[in-house]
């Protein structure tokens, strides 16, 4: 379904809401200062929205459009007079349901989806497809509500990175309190809010790895990894994977195997990047033998590009061990597999506590700050003893609010149980998907809440994905035949029930 569809949605039951009409079109700036009073297109859609009569609707339309100063435009904000005199029409013709949710979905958004989608079209960057299908307003748990209404289980979690849930009243009262305080030092500056949270981290991460050099987003931490790596073997050499992705910084690019990502930035040909077959040891072997590398960076399970695609046990036992004969540093890339996302028993936090196998360095991030952006290299001392004064630096790396964030999200992933809630809802995907018999459906992987479903033919993807969307179930993710499903890992047991049944009217609607 198209946002900018005219076709009346269905909604959900309107939440609590302590506002009234008047009070969010004249908002105070002082209360609310990222915010700008509501567009009158914000306000005729919403009037489109709560009005189920056509007639109605269009009257009340009318109405609205007459009592504005009609100097200013459409998706001007209103005046606080305009606002007045709205909220006093809406106020009579609307009954006390209708005004209220009015209320909440002006408070959402006080712009209409269509200026929103506008504004993206005209001013970002193309530098990935644009997703208009729906606008997000707000989150609680697994479940997102667009700018109509309406409420859909999230299966991206935003690439893994809201596991916690899309809203989070902890965090939000542990920034405010620290905005209030501090906001941002330096990474080089101690600062209180980092010592709380590495007093609170110890047991979460592979044994030994007790160095952290923070980072903004998972590209730059993998970035930093591979400097880390090349400062203590004194070697440029890196080997990667086929079917690998580690996101899209410079460096992270040039070891990621799918050419169109490095092509167009003359990435495609790096001496020192050599990809080796995935699974296959021999292929590792050789290079290192022939002295091509003395690092190895790879996903224990590949996500974007590889369509969550595990290493057998065997691979990454042996891949430890050819590390260590030959003197050679192991990254895991954790960015999306961290912070229980692929646990299959409880406390496994991470894909290498999955394999019982320790990397040298890893790259953590996605949900570390609870959805706030947060990422870090964790190593041991023997590696980072390496680096030093001047091999590197970063303004806002590990910033006061960045740690609260972390902290924060670190306490409630263990206060949840996160790891045994993983386990439970990935049986209950496997369960529910065992028993789907479709021609349509080719397999299933549940890695933790990672979870693939293969389908026939790519072609048969946007179909499934956009029915599943009616049926109240958002996902944007694939890899060529292949579905992937990464839900917050709060889902509850009735959610995933939702998204199952959602996928089962997918396949009947398309006659598989």
């Amino acid at each position: 379904m198209n946002t900018q569809s005219t076709e009346r949605p269905e909604r959900s039951e309107r939440m609590d809401f302590e506002y009234s009409l008047i009070d969010v079109l004249a908002l105070e700036p002082e209360q609310f200062p990222e915010r700008s009073a509501p567009t009158l297109e914000r306000v005729l859609e919403v009037i489109g929205i709560v009005i189920d009569d056509k007639t109605s609707r269009e009257h009340l339309a009318g109405e609205a459009g007459g009592v504005v100063d009609g100097t200013s435009g459409p998706r001007d904000p209103l005046s606080v007079p305009d606002a007045v005199r709205l909220a006093a029409l809406l106020g009579e013709r609307l009954d006390a349901d209708q005004s209220a949710l009015a209320a909440q979905l002006l408070f959402e958004s006080e712009l209409s989806t269509g200026e929103v989608i506008d504004l993206h079209k005209q001013y970002k960057i193309p530098v990935s497809h644009l997703e208009d299908d729906l606008l997000p307003v707000r989150g609680d748990g697994a479940t997102i509500w667009d700018s109509w209404g309406r409420s859909y289980i999230d299966l991206d979690s935003n690439y893994s990175a809201t596991n916690l849930g899309n809203s989070n009243p902890e965090l939000a009262v542990g920034l405010m309190n620290q905005a209030s305080l501090l906001v941002s030092q330096k990474e080089d500056r101690i600062q209180v809010a980092r010592a709380r949270f590495l007093k609170e981290i110890h047991g979460m991460l592979p044994e030994g790895l007790d160095r952290f050099y923070w980072q903004n987003s998972g590209g730059e931490a993998v970035d930093k990894t591979l400097k880390v790596a090349k400062a203590f073997t004194a070697h440029r050499g890196v080997i990667a994977f086929e079917g690998g992705f580690h996101g899209r910084t410079h460096g992270a690019v040039a070891v990621t195997y799918n050419e169109a990502y490095r092509k167009p930035f003359g990435l495609e040909n790096e001496d020192w990047v050599h990809f080796a077959e995935f699974n296959n040891l021999d292929s590792v072997e050789k290079l290192l033998k022939e002295g091509k590398a003395k690092t190895v960076i790879l996903e224990l399970i590949q996500g974007e590009e590889g369509g969550m695609r595990p290493a057998t046990p065997e691979f990454a036992e042996g891949l430890r061990k050819l590390c260590d004969d030959h003197g050679a540093v192991m990254i895991a890339d954790e960015v999306q597999t961290g912070f229980g996302r692929v646990a299959e028993k409880p406390g496994q936090w991470f894909a290498s506590h999955r394999y019982g196998v320790t990397p040298d360095i890893m790259a953590i991030g996605k949900s570390f700050g609870g959805g706030y952006p947060v990422t870090a290299v964790v190593t041991h001392g023997k590696i980072s003893d390496k680096m030093v004064g001047g091999y590197d630096g970063s303004t806002f790396g590990g910033n006061p609010m960045a740690m609260t964030s972390a902290l924060i999200a670190t306490r409630q992933m263990k206060r949840l149980d996160l790891t045994r809630r993983t386990v439970e809802r990935s049986k209950q995907f496997a369960d529910g998907l065992s028993q789907i018999d479709s021609p349509a459906v080719k397999g299933f992987r549940t890695l933790g809440l990672m979870v693939a479903v293969d389908l026939d033919s790519a072609d048969r993807v946007p179909d499934i994905q956009d029915r599943m969307k009616a049926h109240g179930a958002h996902s944007s993710l694939s890899t060529g035949s292949t579905l992937r499903w990464m839900p917050p890992l709060v889902i509850s047991p009735e959610e995933v029930e939702v998204v199952l049944e959602a996928f089962r009217a997918a396949l009947r609607e398309t006659g598989a």
